[in-house]
């Protein structure tokens, strides 16, 4: 799969034989936000209008994400990795030992794509992007809505969709990425094959809805 370039900077993936084109605009820049600079060979899909589980809707979100190995003519090889926390889409920066030919991601036999999540700084929509994607406007900041797991996978499914992937052969994730993976249980077997959550759970206890509410609270405190 190639991108064609535009005039306006944005790229439009050309189809592979015998599927269609994928429709969202790509990028590789966002000047803006200089954080999705640090992560290389990612690519940014835009997405023209999502809407929360809370019914606020994203306009022209960008969604970053990262690709190794190829997809199979049938377009069911994908491994999808699900990044923790503070992660982003670059596999190699964080699971790097599992990642290559023969490995636990082999890329030799499966098409492996990581997607950064909503309100990560490192390329997808977050505080530090622009308000519906205008360059005119200004960034989110503290007005970015707040999201869900759920709200990461439907956003997440729509880039699968658009490349075409019929089947998913295995969701690996942990922490924070690991909640993603439970989630993309909830489209059947038939779509995904193979869940592996590390180190996650289902529900946070009292504790830990304590400690992620003061570091929230923390954050908000800063006008900037």
């Amino acid at each position: 799969m190639t991108d064609a370039p535009q005039a306006n900077g944005l790229t439009t993936p050309t189809a592979t034989t015998g599927y269609p084109a994928p429709k969202f605009e790509r990028t590789q820049t966002q000047p803006e936000n200089p954080f999705a600079a640090l992560i290389p060979d990612q690519h940014i899909a835009i997405i023209p209008s999502f809407t929360l589980e809370s019914g606020v809707t994203l306009r022209n979100a960008p969604l970053a994400y990262s690709t190794r190995g190829t997809l199979s003519p049938d377009r069911d090889n994908a491994m999808v990795i699900c990044h923790a926390l503070t992660g982003s889409a670059d596999v190699s920066d964080w699971w790097g030992p599992l990642l290559g030919p023969g490995r636990a991601f082999d890329i030799s036999r499966f098409f492996v794509i990581c997607m950064n999540s909503l309100g990560s700084p490192y390329g997808s929509a977050s505080p530090v992007t622009n308000i519906d994607g205008n360059p005119a406007n200004e960034r989110y900041g503290p007005e970015f809505p707040l999201t869900t797991i759920r709200d990461d996978v439907n956003f997440h499914k729509l880039l699968l969709d658009d490349l075409g992937i019929k089947q998913v052969a295995a969701v690996i994730g942990g922490s924070m990425g690991g909640m993603l993976v439970l989630e993309w249980a909830y489209f059947g077997s038939d779509y995904v094959r193979c869940i592996v959550p590390i180190a996650t759970s289902s529900r946070h206890s009292a504790w830990g809805i304590s400690w992620g509410e003061a570091q929230r609270q923390s954050i908000y405190a800063d006008p900037k």
